[in-house]
């Protein structure tokens, strides 16, 4: 009888032993690793998690910086030199027009009206017509027509540019007038180019074509750059001291004009007929 169990326990072991064995020959399944998109569900939205507090501060730190920016633009940013000039005696006028008529002569001329001081604005009224109709002489003349614009009407500065033409009998086309008057309201004293300009800046630009723009229609920049350099002018420098009328020297012919428009030096050269007999220049740089 014991011979019976101590058998039936031996298979028993055997098997145990067998089956523990086989499982571990049985190899383990492969983990599966999925991408996180994969995971999430197809209406998901990506989640951002933000600072409330530290957002609103950030928020306003850039508009407190855009606004001090803005700011300092402001603060940089300076009056137009004809209102400048003026400093705390800024003049309150208008402006009507006069006519000259003589003959063949047509001009049309400004008039200051309204100024506190009657005695500055005759005296200024009485330089500006002495100055436009300064050297016209009826002689030989087929026609001679003026009139007028206002390039800036300002606080301290009123500037002026005059155009026209005039035809002398015999001749075959006609020739292009061109004057300006810059005239201080406070002095009532006219303001050349050499009061307000830098005259280096001017003439570093005339020498290199460069800084300035050509308003005459159909006159290239490189063909007037090309007239002016070669021989034209012999000395800038000189030359544009000359420019401009001289209420104090009546008798004096310009070697040419300017005017003040815009904020921007105008400059008015003489030049071949070809060209419009004044070649029109607009400097970039502010005055």
């Amino acid at each position: 009888m014991m011979k019976k169990y101590v058998k039936v326990i031996s298979v028993a072991g055997i098997m145990a032993v067998t089956a523990s064995g086989c499982g571990k020959e049985q190899e383990s399944e492969p983990v599966v690793v999925k991408e996180f998109e994969e995971i999430l569900p197809d209406n998901a939205k990506p989640v951002i998690v933000r600072d409330e507090e530290n957002t609103a501060e950030s928020t306003a730190a850039m508009d407190s910086m855009e606004d001090t920016e803005t700011s300092a633009e402001a603060e940089t940013e300076t009056e137009a030199y004809a209102d400048r000039i003026a400093g705390e005696n800024a003049i309150s006028y208008d402006i009507e027009s006069s006519v000259y008529e003589e003959g063949v002569v047509h001009v049309e001329y400004p008039q200051l009206t309204g100024m506190e001081s009657e005695e500055s604005q005759q005296k200024i009224n009485e330089n500006i017509r002495n100055s436009v109709l300064n050297h016209i002489s009826a002689e030989n003349l087929s026609f001679y027509e003026l009139g007028y614009e206002t390039a800036t009407k300002g606080d301290g500065i009123v500037s002026f540019i005059f155009r026209g033409s005039e035809n002398t009998v015999g001749s075959a086309y006609p020739r292009s007038l061109v004057k300006t008057l810059n005239i201080d309201l406070n002095t009532g004293r006219n303001v050349r180019l050499k009061d307000f300009a830098d005259i280096s800046a001017v003439v570093s630009s005339l020498e290199l074509a460069d800084g300035y723009m050509v308003l005459n229609e159909g006159v290239d920049m490189a063909d007037f750059s090309a007239f002016l350099n070669n021989g034209y002018v012999t000395d800038y420098a000189m030359t544009l001291l000359d420019y401009d009328i001289d209420f104090a020297n009546p008798d004096m012919v310009p070697a040419g004009y300017t005017a003040i428009r815009n904020n921007h030096l105008i400059l008015f050269v003489e030049a071949e007929h070809a060209m419009g007999d004044y070649v029109e220049l607009e400097f970039e740089k502010d005055l």
